[in-house]
Order: structure tokens, then sequence, then C-alpha cells
């Protein structure tokens, strides 16, 4: 029995014999209002549609489209019911961002796979229906073309409450679609958990098998700093980073930072790194304090070798230039001297770091002056180095004069034999000897 849709209630009633032929049964208007409201009460099936007459062809290519459909969906929503992250989060302790990516899904009702059962059977009941045979009857075709067109799969159904119903209101209310959007719904629901489970799984891949490893690393790190001494604020912030991603990545993936990783390696490198300073300058303390001794030594000579050479320099050098007075070893020695600051420091019981510290700051100092003291005995040893130079010229320009024929050249020999007696002869003027050696060597040049 078929309900077309210009017909009203009455005249559906007005239309089954069993109730027309009934005496009195439209006796009154009271009478018909009731039976037009049981009527309408009844859901028969999901109202028809006049179709018109549709190829077999027609008809087989769609079921044919519908079945490969059925068959692709089934494979994709076993593949994603099987997969490990789609398990994992399909628990109840989901929270966050991942837990709301996932509410739509599922709250839905019905839910995807219901969805799908009713997918399967509403074609295996138009295949049943269709057959195997080559010729198709009309009105199988007409039912077939409805099924497969029209909304004919009830999907939900529920009791209306007396206060919501009127007069003539039926007491369930149920939806139906077509199959075409029954797979459109069920794509609606299953896009979000595969883009789901796809990110999910993408930050799962990079971040879980680094913490491990960096677990590891956080650990020796931050027993070297109990070691050293150092304070481990940093390296249990990132401790307490990776057990938060770890946690999230059973809980709430979604909300693990796409750099989760880049972050918590550059915090841990940047841990390691100032452990490995620490330790580098915990293990070169030792021969710091060896080279603070030697550095005192080395202070001494400079000293020692200044006064030598402003003492020569004198000696050796007619009213020398640039001489300076380097101190006394009371700046080693004295009482404010760099010896007596050392001590204390290297007789100090407190940590390695304030030795350390300290030792630095009085190496500053000591490499300051043994700097300056070179350069003390550099500019005293000056003079001399100037008047060994000008020997050194004179005596090449003496070997070119004998080695191009000019020795017998009075003029030439008397410049040699002043400049040579000057140089030769304490004290030198190095102004004087420069003048003649520089006059040699133009003449002997022309």
């Amino acid at each position: 029995m078929a309900i077309s849709r210009n017909r009203s209630g009455v005249e559906f009633a007005f239309n089954q014999p069993s109730l027309r032929d009934r005496p009195g049964t439209f006796a009154s208007f009271a009478t018909r209002t009731v039976l037009l409201a049981i009527l309408c009460s009844r859901r028969v099936g999901p109202p028809a549609i006049e179709f018109n007459a549709v190829e077999t062809r027609d008809i087989d290519m769609r079921l044919q489209r519908y079945t490969a459909a059925e068959h692709r969906i089934g494979a994709n929503l076993q593949e994603l019911e099987q997969h490990s992250v789609y398990q994992l989060l399909m628990t109840d302790a989901l929270t966050g961002a991942t837990a709301k990516a996932l509410r739509v899904v599922n709250d839905a009702d019905p839910s995807l796979w219901e969805l799908f059962t009713l997918l399967g059977t509403s074609l295996d009941s138009a295949r049943q229906l269709r057959g195997t045979g080559s010729r198709v009857s009309t009105n199988d075709r007409l039912t077939l073309a409805e099924r497969l067109s029209a909304p004919s799969i009830l999907i939900r159904s529920h009791q209306i409450p007396l206060g919501e119903r009127g007069l003539t209101g039926a007491p369930i209310r149920e939806e139906y679609i077509s199959i075409e959007a029954l797979i459109d719904r069920m794509s609606s629901l299953y896009e979000p958990v595969r883009n789901v489970v796809t990110h999910a799984e993408k930050v799962l891949r990079e971040i879980l098998p680094r913490l491990n490893s960096a677990e590891a690393t956080v650990t020796r790190l931050h027993k070297d700093a109990l070691v050293l001494g150092l304070s481990t604020v940093e390296i249990d912030r990132i401790d307490e980073t990776i057990a938060r991603i770890r946690e999230l990545s059973l809980t709430d993936p979604l909300s693990i930072p796409a750099n989760a990783r880049q972050s918590f390696d550059d915090a841990i490198h940047a841990a390691s790194a100032t452990v490995s300073e620490a330790r580098a300058s915990h293990d070169a303390l030792a021969a710091d304090i060896t080279g603070a001794s030697e550095l005192l030594d080395t202070c001494r000579d400079l000293i020692e070798q200044a006064n030598q050479h402003r003492t020569e320099t004198f000696q050796k050098i007619s009213q020398p230039v640039g001489l300076r007075q380097p101190p006394s070893l009371a700046a080693i020695d004295g009482e404010r001297g760099l010896a007596m600051k050392l001590d204390p420091i290297l007789a100090s019981n407190r940590s390695w770091q304030s030795t350390r510290r300290e030792l630095d700051s009085w190496s500053v100092g000591a490499t300051r002056l043994r700097d300056q003291l070179a350069r003390v005995v550099a500019s005293n040893r000056a003079p001399l180095e100037k008047r060994n130079e000008l020997r050194g010229r004179l005596g090449a320009f003496r070997a070119k004069m004998a080695a191009t024929g000019f020795s017998e050249d009075l003029v030439l020999r008397d410049i040699s034999a002043e400049a040579h007696n000057e140089l030769f002869t304490s004290p030198t003027d190095l102004v004087r000897a420069e003048r003649l050696v520089t006059e040699f060597g133009n003449r002997l040049a022309t």
C-alpha cells in the first residue's frame, strides 16, 4: 500500500474498502475525526514517491556504485578501528583539545558503525529485491528506485511526549534519509576522526621515540649537576616538560605543540652546555691554580728583565728615549702584592665555584700586570735592539761595497768607518749612527 504525497489522510481512509464500506464508520464528523487521528498516528512506512519507469540498467549501475562504496567504507572503517592511535584515542581518559575534536563523533547518534550497519542492511535488501536475473518487474524497479534514491532508511525514531502532541499528532517521530545522504553523514563523522588520528600519529611518531633518550639525558645531567654543586632548576623544568608531554601523549596528543621536540631538545642542549662548561671549569681548576703560581714567577722574571735592560741601555746608549721604570717586587711579594692576594684563595675551604670565581678575578689583575711588564721590558730593550739592527745594516752595506768594487772610494770608506765606530763604541748615539748608516746606504746605491 503506497500513499501518494498529494492525498490527505481523509482521502486515504475513503479509499480503503474495509473502512469505507463498514456501516456507520463515517456517520458523524466526530467519528471521522477520531478515525483520521488513528490513521495519522500509524506510520505505514516512509512516504512513497511517484517514480516514472526506471531502466534496469540505471538501477544496476546505482546499486553497483553504492555496493562499491560500501566495500570501501567497510575497509576504511576496519583499518581505522585497528589503528593503534585510534585505539589509544577511543578511551575515557581523553581530555582537552583531543576530547573536544572527537566529541562530535563520540556523541553522534547513530554512531558511525551504526550508520554503516544501516547502509549494509539497506543495500542487502535492495540486492535481494534486485535478484540475479536480467528482467525486473515494473513494481520492483519502482521500489528499487525509491530505495536507492529517496529517503528510505530509518536512522532515528523517538517517542513524542503527550504534552508535545496535537490532537492528530503521531506518538513517534521518525527520521528517514537517502543512501546518498547516509554516506554524506558517515563522511562528516569519519573525516574528523581520520584527521585527529593522522595528526596525533605524526606528533607521537616524532615525540615518543625522543622522550626515552631525553629522560636518560636529563637524569645524567641532574646527577652531574648535583656532583658539581650546580642549580638543577632548569633541568627540573625540562624533566617536568618531558613528563607533561608523556602524559599528553596518552590523554590529549592534539595539545602537544608541534615544536615540542625542538623546544625540549634546545633546552637539553643548553643544560648540557652549562654542565659541560662547569665540568671543564672544575676539572681545570687544579691546573689553573698551578698556572697562577707560574704567572707570579713570570711577573717576577719580567720585573728583573725590565730592570736589567734599563740598566744596560743607560750604559750602552747615549740619551736613550722611551725607557720605563718597572714596579718593584713588592707588587708581587709585598703585603698587598699578588702573591699575598693569592694565598687566601688557595687556602679557602669554600666550594670550588667560589674558588673558581675568586681565582678568575685574581687572574684578571695578574694577567694585566704581566702584560704591562712585558711592554716595559720591550720598551727598555728597544734601544739595544735598534743598535743591533743598525749594526746589521752596516755590515750588509760594507759587504756590498766590497762586492761592487767601491772599497777604494774614500768618502764611502770614511762614512763606513764613522758608522762602525759609533755603533761599536759605548755609549752609542743612535741618532747619529742611524744617520750615518742611512747616508752610507744611499751613496752606495747611487
